[in-house]
């Protein structure tokens, strides 16, 4: 059976997420403020949902999209997700440093220009690699042997969730989630049954109350959540596995 490396593994989406409790989001106010200086990477017209009434806090009051479907800015009153996705197999693959460096640089325009509390940050990234039969890979990669032979010998599908908190370069206090999943995707010539991973690293939820992310702290977790994502993916998936 054909082993994964890290570097088998191709980026699938990239999300960057700001958390604004107490903002109270006008699309008018961004359309006429903050869209011109943002055209450059969203140039497909911008969606503006229409509501009446109360709006829930997390539904996005303005959709913002580039032509090639690559990049999306979903804002809502209570968050801001910045997104990259893969729209073709041969779409070439912005690196981690490349999207978060970007991303963070629009995050704290955004931040700056609302005048908004930043109480949480979250970044997730999804990856795939193609495998022939996927379920029996995680299987025999996190699963001890005697488990091959039952209950796990023939699985169809597999998932596998590991969760742990550390703190995200020495100053971040993080939630690591690392998802290890069976799944399909598109690719040229048809459907191509894959290994798929993701990735969300994400400040505390408890300290929403009570933090207020500076610029400056803005852009060092998403450098700081570039670089984790990588040695993460080494540890789950080395280059040589240990005996």
């Amino acid at each position: 059976m054909s082993d994964l490396a890290a570097k088998d593994f191709h980026v699938a989406s990239c999300q960057a997420t700001l958390f604004t409790p107490e903002e109270a989001v006008s699309a008018v106010k961004l359309i006429k403020g903050l869209l011109p200086s943002w055209v450059s990477r969203f140039d497909q017209e911008p969606m503006v949902l229409p509501f009446g009434g109360e709006v829930p806090r997390e539904i996005p009051r303005l959709i913002l999209q580039s032509k090639d479907g690559a990049r999306r800015c979903e804002i809502a009153s209570e968050r801001i997700n910045l997104l990259w996705r893969k729209v073709s197999p041969d779409a070439p693959e912005p690196t981690l440093a490349e999207f978060y460096g970007d991303a963070s640089l629009q995050l704290v325009e955004y931040q700056q220009f609302l005048g908004a509390r930043v109480g949480r940050i979250a970044a997730v990234i999804n990856r795939y690699a193609e495998h022939p039969e996927p379920a029996r890979f995680l299987t025999r990669h996190f699963c001890d042997r005697r488990w091959d032979d039952a209950p796990l010998n023939r699985p169809e599908s597999l998932e596998l969730h590991a969760h742990k908190q550390f703190a995200l370069g020495g100053r971040f206090i993080v939630n690591s989630w690392v998802r290890n999943r069976t799944g399909t995707v598109s690719l040229s010539g048809g459907s191509s049954a894959v290994v798929m991973v993701e990735q969300d690293l994400n400040t505390l939820h408890e300290e929403v109350p009570s933090r207020s992310y500076s610029d400056a702290e803005i852009r060092a977790f998403f450098d700081e959540a570039a670089r984790e994502f990588e040695v993460i993916m080494r540890l789950y998936y080395p280059a040589e596995k240990a005996t």
